[in-house]
């Protein structure tokens, strides 16, 4: 059931939110209901909306183009552009998708924890969103689902058996899970070993799935009952897992591997000694990796050496995303949307105004902190031979 929502902002602007060689994602705080249209160049797209927030992926567009793009609603026409990237060299191989930080059983939200969902809904929103983020993913094409942790809200045997019910509900998708800070926050006494009939394991320290074109790595960097991580346990063992794939690496961890000595946000992630001392460990291996973290439930970008290293925001509340990974044979591409389902945009626009308004900017970042096409750094046609 959809519900009003007041707010004290003025509604986030119509956008480009994610871009990819042949689509983007079109966003906004609020449309009267009615028609909307979205022209770029002689496409076009009219949905007949119901009010409110929403969004709409316009496809089949030239790569490496820029696109002109007129939003047209009840309300107003913006004049928009985007460019759409260029793929990495080669066929495309595989397709995947993160979700993290899904809280599931968490009912309010902010940092006074008093922004709520009228009603009390059952299911609550991290459910809903989570659940609407890997049907988008399924439609995207993703062959792989990587949940990077905070899977739950805590460390409570109900929160991990709704969290059952929601990957139950996908039987034909492969998935890997990992542990977030708050899955341990009572210091791992009632972790699972695996949620739901599918009986889907909790990895405790690394696990691995081979795609057409990457590896998939998971890793455990819990430090049972504390924020942080540490890749005390795991820095070794993902390097063995790395080294031993005939293909790249992509590795899927909860905290974000500090660049810097002092903490620059909050929360703290995994300090940045260990964090520079892996990431040159696993740049001195013969192929190439990328690496992606939750936590800090933002959307950032940076190559540390030859590897991309991202953060990717939360599934449950502003901006309330998921990550598609598009692998090719010289590359791999990371294009991070909004869930779109009506009841979920109107919840994630809601929940921006936390801190006073500052979290809109904070966790968004910029459409390069989000959507990228990364070439490796190795001949490709090497690995594949």
């Amino acid at each position: 059931m959809i519900r009003k929502i007041r707010s004290f902002r003025q509604p986030s602007p119509a956008q480009v939110w994610a871009t990819e060689s042949s689509s983007v994602q079109i966003t906004f705080g609020h449309a009267s209901a009615g028609p909307i249209t979205v022209t770029v160049g002689e496409k076009q797209r009219t949905v007949n909306h119901e009010g409110g927030p929403g969004s709409i992926v316009v496809d089949q567009l030239a790569a490496g183009t820029e696109h002109q793009i007129e939003f047209t609603s009840r309300d107003e026409t913006v004049s928009l552009t985007a460019v759409t990237r260029q793929d990495p060299p080669g066929q495309l191989l595989s397709r995947f998708a993160t979700i993290s930080d899904l809280h599931i059983g968490a009912r309010r939200w902010g940092a006074l924890r008093t922004m709520t969902e009228s009603g009390n809904p059952t299911p609550g929103h991290p459910y809903r969103l989570a659940h609407a983020a890997i049907t988008e993913a399924i439609a995207w094409g993703a062959q792989l689902l990587v949940i990077k942790g905070d899977a739950a809200n805590h460390e409570a045997p109900s929160m991990f058996a709704e969290l059952g019910h929601l990957v139950d509900d996908f039987p034909d998708l492969p998935m890997l899970l990992i542990p977030g800070n708050h899955d341990v926050d009572e210091e791992a006494t009632t972790l699972p070993l695996t949620v739901g009939d599918r009986q889907l394991p909790y990895i405790r320290k690394v696990g691995h799935h081979d795609l057409p074109g990457i590896r998939i790595v998971a890793a455990d960097t819990t430090v049972p009952g504390r924020g942080w991580g540490s890749l005390t346990r795991v820095h070794s063992p993902i390097l063995e897992c790395s080294s031993e794939a005939d293909r790249p690496t992509f590795i899927g961890l909860h905290q974000q591997l500090q660049p810097g000595r002092l903490p620059r946000q909050w929360p703290m992630g995994i300090p940045a000694p260990a964090s520079n001392k892996f990431l040159d460990d696993l740049s001195s291996l013969r192929h190439s990796a990328m690496v992606s973290s939750g936590h800090t439930h933002r959307n950032r970008i940076r190559v540390h050496s030859e590897t991309l290293v991202t953060e990717v925001a939360s599934t449950k509340d502003w901006p309330g995303v998921w990550a598609g990974y598009a692998v090719h044979e010289g590359g791999i591409s990371q294009t991070v949307r909004r869930v779109a389902a009506p009841d979920a945009i109107r919840w994630t626009e809601y929940s921006r105004q936390a801190l006073l308004g500052i979290w809109e900017d904070w966790a968004a970042g910029s459409l390069e902190d989000r959507c990228i096409s990364h070439q490796w750094s190795r001949d490709f046609e090497t690995l594949l031979s």
